[in-house]
């Protein structure tokens, strides 16, 4: 039996969740059909699920001694010779990691691959926790081993690779990560809690406050002008006149002026004329004769 390609991915979630997924493409390299593989597996495996493309496949899982896992994987169909086959195996590792001591401090992560049989292509991948980097030494301490390896970061975790050709059975290389702790970033606080979103929404109030008032001052001594105008440039007819508009909420024909009025079209008109240029009522054509409607500036004049 030969393993065509084995690719192990060591994932450090956190110091105390660490997972490992095995990839494997074995062949049949003898004269007789095979249904099942031998492989050995690192100490430190705690659970186990094997499944290739199809869903899960069965295996048998012995502990040999305290350092190591024999894990036999059935095929879901025999290999006759030269045939090949592929399928996961899925595991949490039993593996404790500790803060050591240092300036400043770091964790090592070391890890015996198995290589159970005649492996042409092999790649390590091992993936720290979020927001945490490579120790860097000061001395001739390597930040990992071998030194070979790759480096790549992919949304806030570094990943670190390997690859070897034509791994003999049993040479079990070693792999060594070492890395800072985790950055755990402060919590975040929310626009809206910081004194700086305090102190402009306190500057935004106090405009709105303060165009509001202008504004409301502005509009106070415009009521106050139209006032003076209703009181001192209107005549009293046109005083009149914006009187029973209003009181027709705001709304009356020129027709129903001269009922109310008896006044003539012609001195009607004459007295709306100058309303209307003064802004204190607007009028529109309607048929054979105008409706009258009072402005805000007309509603001043008399209020």
């Amino acid at each position: 039996m030969m393993i065509k390609s084995h690719q192990t991915e060591i994932d450090i979630y956190s110091i105390s969740i660490i997972s490992s997924s095995e990839n494997f493409v074995v062949q049949n390299t003898e004269n007789t059909t095979i249904g099942s593989i031998d492989l050995w597996l690192n100490y430190s495996l705690n659970t186990l699920i094997v499944e290739d493309g199809e869903g899960t496949l069965n295996y048998d899982w012995n502990v040999i001694t305290n350092t190591s896992n024999l894990v036999k994987v059935y095929f879901r169909n025999s290999l006759d010779e030269n045939d090949t086959a592929s399928f996961t195996l899925n595991c949490n590792l039993d593996y404790s990691l500790k803060l050591l001591e240092d300036i400043p401090s770091y964790y090592s992560f070391e890890f015996y691959s198995t290589i159970s049989h005649l492996t042409q292509n092999y790649r390590m991948t091992i993936k720290l926790p979020e927001r945490s980097f490579i120790h860097e030494f000061e001395d001739t301490t390597h930040s990992f081993h071998p030194n070979n390896a790759t480096q790549v970061l992919i949304q806030n975790r570094i990943e670190i690779s390997w690859n070897h050709e034509n791994l003999i059975q049993s040479s079990n290389p070693l792999f060594i990560v070492r890395f800072d702790e985790p950055i755990i970033p402060e919590d975040e606080i929310g626009f809206f809690d910081s004194k700086f979103a305090m102190f402009l929404a306190g500057i935004l109030v106090g405009i709105f406050l303060g165009i509001s008032g202008i504004s409301w001052l502005i509009r106070h001594r415009e009521k106050k002008a139209m006032k003076k105008m209703g009181a001192t440039l209107l005549t009293e007819n046109q005083r009149s006149l914006i009187r029973i508009v209003f009181e027709r909420k705001g709304k009356v024909s020129q027709k129903e002026l001269c009922d109310i009025t008896g006044y003539s079209k012609s001195k009607i008109s004459r007295n709306l004329v100058p309303l209307e240029e003064k802004g204190l009522i607007r009028r529109d054509k309607f048929g054979r004769t105008y409706v009258v409607y009072l402005t805000d500036d007309g509603i001043a004049v008399i209020e």
